[in-house]
């Protein structure tokens, strides 16, 4: 029977990658040539040039890391820095690595069912950013995949769960921990629909990082005390391969705890005078167990985050659907169900968490029908085609199919359809064609089953003429809706300002306009000026926190006449089903269009020198949050305090950075984990800034105090009195803006006092004289004190004026502003 639906769908993961076949109404493994469910997600190019992926390839990188490689799914969309396999000094950069994934896969399918296919689903994590699925795309291509539709990975672990349910209108959280991403996505199935409500995600938060956990906090640790390995660390090259193997060890022990209270772990080591050392130790399930739990909090409080988005509590969840290896813990599992610690939802065990997701792409990709090859033959003589038209897999037990029959001449011909299987056979009935050979039919299927329906075509004297295809299946099955959009896209304006135009959430295709103007003028065949509109993915208000996708430009030289600051600009973003985005910028002034197709291929690995001194400034930034929450006794900035601590987001980017001179990995999650802590230490300075800023209004009103009732004036102090209580008022209103605007009032009542009284000119001239040291030209600048202090004592304020105005002439020239990230504004 020819295929007319794609059938197969894969998981292609960070540490293990599945692929699935579905058959009738069961998603069945295709196992591998070992006879494993899993393919690991590892390949290796040995001496003589040979590549081989899987099991053997992830083992070797334990002896051999120059010429393996794993775990690369997590730099998918990073451009540069390919994997050189020094061996054959061969380059594969991690979309080439996933096609090999890919290709093995391919050929699993070969082998266990003599099928060549060119046509998968491939299941993505619902927080891959857009450039992360565009490299999955191509690497499909790579592989030979001439059609691979993308799948969210917690839509194909509902669909897993799901694909037969006949629940109505309940809510499900996919709970989605793999070995490098993290998924929680709540799924609404209602007449015979999934659709996703809202998702959070991590694309660096998973199995992994346990592992390395093991091995950083308590196998470097000892080996080192045991054997006098006192440089034994993840970020030195000379320990690559001890590292190594401690990881795998590390991994394969954390997977044994999932049966036992212990597993022993025994490693032979190179000491550093090169000779063998053996290494024991007893990893314990407690150990484990508080290694995890900053990982678990991580993913509880994303599943919060998403219910609270939602309007939902865990009252209103049905079920949580356990998705990816780790979730084997029983630790993990105890602290979800708990009901303050975890989520207090009941946990379904219905389908194996390890290869879910791969069976839910199988079955949803036996609902998407097979394109027709570019190069197919030519029907022979006497024989037609039959173009369906319909949905493969749907909640409806009579579905309605369309077509158009082509071939020759089809006057009189009807088509029926036939499903031998039920007793007694079903027939639709003849269904006569159209001049244009078309026709509708409604068909009756069964729940459970694959229901297959032979084509049956004849001429107007009845007799029946050959037809491809000659069947058609329809399973009555639980369908997925169009997957949103899972990460907002936008513009940054200038001043780090964002202005989001679509929406996470929104169903795709989608299209928004926005009115602009510019901040700087472009002179035309000049080097002057610059428009840039940079394109973001993310949520954070702040735009440098996001990640910047593209750019649009208009330079001096693309423009045919000035165009000054102030321009007005139309803005328009759109994004197709593959998450294709385009800008267009119309300047109306110039009446001319600017298109920038979006290159989601651009993002680099960081630099691992300029990731260590950024992280090291964050660091220091949220020292200085931590000690001035103390100092203002703040409960709310203290509450982001402890979510920083539960969550340990400094010690991960402290040794993500500090493995990433040797391990890129590490320094793709380095950079993306160091935003997440410039975005804590945000949320933590925001909410420092209300008890900052009612302290400045008290030290302010206390200086009003001193100046005023110096001056004993009646109308000053009943003034001053109008102002505290403008002030008190604004306090009270717990309103920043008014509070900043009234502290601002009393200010300039306050320097007016003492410019009418000239002591202001006074506290300036002590203020320059006490910066003296940092002038450009101090000898000047102490001649200019010596006078200004013999004016100051003879009351010469006009003088004291004129020095002060001198001095600050002597002050260094601030720096230059940094390029600008933004050349626009608001329109409004």
């Amino acid at each position: 029977m020819t295929r007319t639906t794609i059938d197969f769908g894969i998981d292609l993961g960070t540490t293990n990658s599945a692929i699935a076949k579905l058959n009738g109404v069961e998603a069945d493994i295709v196992k591998n040539n070992e006879g494993h469910e899993t393919t690991p997600s590892a390949v290796m190019i040995d001496r003589r040039g040979r590549l081989f992926v899987g099991r053997a390839a992830k083992e070797r990188n334990e002896i051999d890391p120059d010429n393996t490689c794993v775990e690369f799914k997590l730099r998918m969309g990073t451009a540069g820095d390919p994997k050189v396999f020094k061996a054959t000094d061969r380059s594969l950069g991690p979309e080439e690595l996933s096609a090999e994934v890919l290709k093995s896969l391919r050929r699993d399918v070969a082998q266990r069912t003599g099928e060549e296919i060119d046509a998968a689903v491939i299941t993505v994590p619902a927080a891959f950013e857009l450039s992360a699925c565009e490299a999955t795309r191509r690497a499909a291509g790579l592989a030979g995949l001439r059609q691979a539709p993308l799948l969210q990975e917690p839509t194909a672990a509902a669909l897993a769960h799901g694909f037969q349910s006949t629940d109505d209108n309940s809510f499900w959280l996919v709970y989605d921990f793999g070995g490098g991403t993290f998924d929680a996505a709540i799924v609404n199935i209602r007449d015979g629909e999934f659709t996703v409500v809202n998702h959070r995600g991590d694309n660096f938060l998973g199995g992994k990082l346990l592992d390395w956990a093991i091995v950083e906090r308590l196998l470097i640790p000892a080996a080192a005390r045991e054997h006098g390995l006192g440089d034994l660390r993840r970020g030195d090259p000379r320990w690559i391969k001890e590292i190594n193997k401690l990881k795998l060890a590390a991994e394969a022990a954390k997977i044994r705890l999932s049966q036992a209270g212990s597993a022993e772990i025994l490693v032979e080591l190179r000491d550093t005078d090169g000779d063998f050392v053996e290494f024991e130790y007893d990893l314990t399930r407690s150990e484990v167990e508080r290694l995890t739990e900053p990982l678990i909090v991580r993913s509880v409080n994303l599943c919060r985050n998403a219910l609270t988005e939602s309007g939902l509590g865990p009252s209103d969840i049905e079920k949580v659907l356990l998705v990816g290896g780790p979730t084997l813990s029983p630790y993990l599992r105890e602290r979800l169900a708990d009901p303050v610690e975890g989520l207090g939802i009941p946990i379904d065990h219905g389908q194996d968490p390890i290869t879910a997701v791969a069976r839910g792409a199988a079955i949803f990709a036996g609902g998407q029908l097979l394109d027709a090859p570019a190069s197919a033959a030519p029907l022979p003589p006497g024989r037609y085609a039959v173009a369906l038209d319909y949905q493969p897999v749907g909640p409806d037990t009579e579905p309605l199919v369309g077509g158009t029959v082509s071939g020759g001449d089809i006057a009189g011909f009807t088509i029926e359809f036939v499903n031998t299987a039920t007793r007694p056979a079903w027939r639709s009935g003849a269904v006569p064609l159209t001049d244009a050979g078309a026709f509708t039919v409604y068909l009756r299927a069964e729940r459970g089953v694959a229901n297959a329906f032979q084509i049956e075509l004849a001429d107007a004297t009845g007799a029946p003429r050959k037809v491809t295809p000659g069947t058609l299946t329809y399973t009555v099955g639980v369908v997925d809706t169009q997957p949103p959009l899972t990460q907002s896209i936008g513009i940054g304006l200038a001043g780090n300002e964002v202005e989001w135009l679509i929406k996470r959430g929104t169903p795709l295709p989608a299209r928004r306009r926005v009115l602009l103007r510019t901040t700087v003028a472009v002179s035309a065949g000049s080097s002057d000026g610059m428009i840039l509109i940079p394109v973001l993915e993310g949520e954070h208000t702040r735009a440098d926190r996001n990640t910047r996708i593209g750019r649009l430009e208009v330079k001096p030289e693309q423009v045919r006449r000035d165009v000054p600051e102030g321009s007005e600009i139309d803005l328009t973003i759109t994004i197709d089903e593959s998450r294709l985005v385009v800008a267009r910028a119309y300047v109306a002034l110039l009446d001319e269009e600017f298109e920038h197709v979006i290159n989601l291929g651009t993002e680099r690995v960081p630099d691992a020198d300029e990731l260590a001194r950024d992280t090291e400034a964050e660091l220091r930034r949220l020292e200085a949050a931590r000690r001035e929450a103390r100092e203002y006794g703040d409960a709310r900035s203290a509450k982001v305090l402890e979510r920083i601590e539960a969550e340990r987001i400094a010690e991960d980017v402290d040794a993500m950075v500090k493995a990433a001179p040797v391990d890129r990995d590490a320094a793709t999650a380095g950079s993306k984990r160091l935003q997440d802590l410039k975005a804590a230490t945000d949320e933590v300075e925001a909410e420092l800034e209300w008890p900052k800023l009612t302290q400045e209004a008290r030290d302010m009103i206390d200086a009003a105090r001193q100046v005023v009732l110096s001056r004993n004036d009646a109308g000053e102090i009943a003034r001053l009195g109008q102002a505290e209580a403008s002030i008190t008022d604004a306090i009270s209103a717990h309103d920043p803006d008014l509070l900043r605007q009234r502290i601002e009032e009393l200010r300039v009542m306050v320097l007016r006092i003492l410019s009418e009284s000239g002591e202001l000119d006074r506290l300036v001239f002590e203020d320059l004289e006490r910066l003296v040291p940092e002038m450009g030209d101090p000898a000047e600048a102490r001649r200019l004190v010596s006078v200004g202090g013999d004016a100051l004592r003879r009351g010469d304020l006009a003088m004291l004026k004129e020095i002060n105005a001198a001095l600050r002439s002597l002050l260094p020239t601030p720096p230059l502003p940094p390029d600008p990230f933004s050349t626009v504004r608001r329109g409004r």
